[in-house]
């Protein structure tokens, strides 16, 4: 089944033909040029490279709005994996997955507006002259927006997780040496970082300023950065982690207390001068399980995705450099 769609989901993440979405693309690009055209600036905007931080909100508007189906694709992926491991009905999980999903559309609008309000104020002191008018409008509706925009995507980020933690209080049976139902989780978790830092070098792109490269705050606002994105990564799989903790905690235990067990009677056996042979098999046995259950992953991701979440985070390292390197090859 397909996850309830907020409305979020409804605004950026239905199907729509890629003509449509083409035209409102440029439309959205060019509003900053037709706001300095109107002030007839437009030659100063793009001899002194103003425009680039002018496009800042279009194009996170629009990166938005192009990556939010992949997102539903792969949430749905997560419910359909876990559907096989929760012993319920097809009636009684669909029922909870449509009331674990659902979003409030006014907690939607008050996320939106909060961003929104903290857009406009942070965009009040600019640095436009006097007759500036309608880049200033400009500048000031479209921070707005962005930040708007931003509030309300980490909003239905963070309520989407409640729907694997409803799911995972349901009765369950899985194997905890096989992992792999819960990959796509994992999976999903990457995808998330990664949106994340294709935002990060978006920012970058349009706002990066070669003497930025020699200031302490750059770097340090970089590296808080690439601290949220691995942040991001493990806090999407907390609730998964937890669950699998838990369940290796479970199958450990009966184990151990088998192995205590025979420990002693082995020491009884040898004392007794008894036979140990098969105790001493059953032994090698119970020491084999106990080591692969103490090895199992209670993360649901892979040295793959790790990987990949590595070098992602020296993205938008690699594009300020490339940056760096174009403004100095071409001033």
């Amino acid at each position: 089944m397909e996850v309830p769609t907020s409305l979020f989901d409804r605004f950026f993440s239905q199907p729509r033909p890629a003509w449509f979405k083409l035209i409102v693309s440029i439309l959205l690009l060019s509003l900053p040029f037709a706001a300095a055209y109107l002030d007839g600036t437009i030659n100063e905007l793009i001899r002194w490279g103003n425009w680039r931080v002018l496009l800042l909100a279009p194009s996170l508007t629009i990166y938005i709005w192009y990556i939010s189906p992949v997102m539903v694709r792969v949430g749905n992926d997560v419910v359909r994996s876990i559907r096989p491991l929760i012993l319920l009905d097809d009636e009684s999980f669909d029922e909870i997955v449509d009331e674990s999903s659902r979003i409030n559309p006014k907690h939607e609008w008050l996320a939106f507006g909060i961003g929104a309000i903290l857009g406009i104020a942070s965009s009040m002191a600019t640095g436009f002259e006097q007759n500036d008018f309608w880049l200033k409008f400009y500048w000031i509706l479209s921070t707005g927006f962005m930040y708007g925009l931003l509030a309300w995507t980490i909003f239905v980020s963070i309520a989407g997780t409640r729907l694997n933690v409803v799911l995972y209080k349901q009765p369950m049976k899985f194997d905890i040496l096989d992992p792999s139902p819960f990959e796509t989780i994992g999976r999903q978790s990457l995808i998330l970082a990664l949106v994340f830092i294709g935002g990060i070098t978006l920012s970058l792109v349009c706002t990066f300023q070669l003497e930025s490269i020699t200031a302490v705050e750059f770097w340090v606002i970089y590296f808080i950065m690439v601290l949220v994105t691995v942040v991001i990564f493990f806090f999407s799989m907390r609730s998964t982690h937890q669950l699998l903790t838990t369940e290796k905690k479970h199958q450990l235990e009966p184990v151990r207390r088998h192995l205590n067990s025979a420990y002693r009677e082995l020491v009884q056996r040898l004392e007794q001068k008894q036979d140990v042979e098969n105790l001493v098999a059953e032994l090698n046995a119970l020491n084999i399980y106990e080591q692969r259950l103490q090895a199992s992953r209670t993360w649901p991701y892979n040295t793959t995705m790790l990987r990949t979440l590595f070098i992602s985070v020296l993205i938008p390292l690699v594009t300020v450099l490339g940056r760096l390197l174009i403004e100095v090859i071409f001033p």
